[in-house]
Order: structure tokens, then sequence, then C-alpha cells
């Protein structure tokens, strides 16, 4: 039988708390959207196969699935369909790990009681867990991250790729608007970091001053969260403005300056609510309340990347609410005990 299984992708808005001094650290919030996405099917074959763009990455996801579960490759033939462009800030490994150990463990008959536990399987969510909520449920996604110090969940700082902590637990989630779009732009050739230079980002910059972490606090609670809850754009994006200059997110803004600064300010500047980039970048995203407003936006932005001869892949999508979609299965929830999606 063939299974197929679309997730989201993921906007991160930034790193609540990259000082510690209150023994936790990270924490974050973002939200899913229905595209750029994965979709990869599943079948059985005489062997393990891989089709689509990138089949040297998906073989060693798998691979090291398999090596953890103490099982050889599957007879399977694994077709990826679509696929969210890695090192641009959606959560590109995060989706695709989680997909793969979906089909590979509904293949073997192996089951779990959580998504957290499925995530520990591909080691992802040790430093934002909002990848993993988002491939889970969707939505406005909001955590509290890790205990830190001797002993603790975490003793230094690392990213999710380098992490071996479990995933941070969830504040709140909630549906997104569905008629809010947001315009996504990723400049290409402007990689976000990843591997060693990641780690050496994150290390050489922690902790940021308190204050700081203390500002964005107050505007996560205070303006985002009831923004969310009451509907309220502006509210809404207003809090995404005001915590990209601040702790984490401003270093890796300024990591990409001018560009990501400028194209932030134009996308302010032609009506968006509010502007940010996604975790490390380059890709940045602004928010409409209607499709015709997200154009002037998106028009706005690939105006002035083109006039620096900047080449760039852009979208305009809408909130995904309800996470991975997945087909082909009588039971399409399966895999995770307890959690059908009809």
């Amino acid at each position: 039988m063939k299974v197929t299984v679309s997730t989201p992708s993921r906007l991160h808005f930034g790193l609540i708390d990259f000082n510690g001094g209150l023994g936790r650290i990270d924490g974050g919030a973002g939200v899913a959207i229905s595209r750029p996405r994965n979709v990869l099917s599943a079948c059985s074959s005489d062997a393990f196969r891989v089709n689509g763009p990138n089949p040297a990455l998906v073989k060693d996801i798998a691979r090291k699935i398999c090596d953890k579960l103490g099982k050889p490759l599957p007879d399977m033939e694994i077709t990826v369909e679509e696929e969210i462009c890695n090192h641009a800030g959606f959560g590109s490994k995060t989706q695709i790990s989680l997909a793969l150990a979906y089909v590979i463990s509904r293949k073997y008959g192996i089951t779990y009681a959580s998504v957290d536990e499925l995530a520990r399987l591909v080691s992802r969510g040790g430093t934002s867990g909002i990848g993993v909520r988002a491939f889970d449920r969707g939505g406005f996604i909001l955590d509290c991250g890790h205990s830190f110090g001797p002993g603790k969940d975490k003793t230094s700082c690392l990213p999710s790729s380098a992490s071996k902590a479990k995933v941070s637990p969830q504040v709140m989630r909630c549906d997104v608007p569905e008629h809010w779009r947001f315009v996504l732009v990723t400049p290409l050739n402007y990689e976000g970091s990843h591997g060693k230079s990641e780690v050496d980002i994150f290390q050489s910059n922690f902790p940021v001053n308190a204050a700081e972490v203390e500002r964005i606090c107050r505007i996560v609670l205070m303006q985002m969260v009831p923004g969310i809850l009451e509907k309220d754009i502006a509210t809404f994006g207003a809090a995404i403005n005001g915590i990209q200059t601040l702790g984490f997110k401003n270093v890796e803004i300024q990591l990409k300056a001018p560009l990501v600064p400028n194209m932030l300010a134009i996308m302010n500047n032609n009506g968006s609510y509010g502007s940010g980039m996604s975790s490390f970048g380059p890709t940045v995203f602004g928010l409409a309340d209607s499709e015709r407003k997200a154009e002037r936006i998106q028009k706005a932005v690939c105006d002035y990347l083109s006039d620096m001869d900047i080449e760039n892949q852009s979208w305009i999508t809408e909130p995904n609410n309800h996470g991975v979609l997945i087909s082909g299965a009588e039971n399409e929830r399966s895999v995770i005990r307890g959690r059908v999606l009809s």
C-alpha cells in the first residue's frame, strides 16, 4: 500500500531566552505554514530506493533512523514529490526527518506514545520545539525551552541540529486565522548558517543581555499571545517587529545585514503588519490580512532584489492549522498512538 505524507514548514520568530540566568534557556514562538512543504510517498519494493531531488540526504536520514531502531533499511521505495528548500529558515531537516521516521516506523509496526518520541528518534527539537509541534498539529506555537546548568536538560548552548536535549514543553498552541497571509521571500545564494558555523555562532554570542531577554518576554506574553488569541493582526505583527532587534534574533539578522534589514523595512513600508527573518534565514516573511495586500508586499521586495541583481524565490502562503497529513493508511496517525487524523 502506498502512503503519502505531507508536512508543513515553519516560521521561527526567534529564541526567547539566550541568557540562561534563571536556569532556563531557549524557548521560542512560531507558526506552521502550508507552503513550502514536503510531500513524500512510500510503498513496498524489493529493496530500499529513493527518488527525488536530494536522494543522498534522504538515504542518510533513513539509515540513521534504522540504526537507532536496530533494523536494516526496509524494502521500500520512497519518492520525494515536493521538497522544502534546505538551510533557508523553514526547518526542512526536521520535517523530512519526522516524515521518514513515520513511514519507516510504520513499515516495522513500531508505535509511539507521542510526537516527542518520534522527534527523539531523529534527534530534532533539542533547542526549538516549534518544528516538531508544527509537524504534529500546526498553528501558532509557543514553547518554554529547557532547564539549563549542571545536571539539567542542557549544559551548553547549542542549536537543535547539535543538541541531544528533549523537545521543549509546549506552553500553548492555537489556530492562526485562515485569512492571514504570510509573504515569504528567500534570496538565493544566501544560505542560512548551519553545521559547525551555526554552533560557533550560538556559542560565541551566548549569553545575550538579560534586559533584552526580559523585553522579549514582555513582548511575547503581553503582545504576541494576546494578538493571536484575539485575532488582532496589528498587535500580533507589532510583536513580530518588536523582537527582531533584540536578543539572539538581532544577532541572526545582523549576520545578513544590510540585505535582510532592508527587505524587512520594504515589507513594512508596503503594508506588512509585521516582518521578520525566520530562524537563521535568509528567508524573510511579512504578514498581511488579504491576498491583494500580500501581493503588493511580495512585488515590492522582489523588485528590490531584482534591482540588486539578486535571484530569489517567493511564496504567498496561508497558515497550516492541522500539521502533517497522511493518506493511504487505514489509521492515519497509527504510528503515534491515540492520534488519529480523519
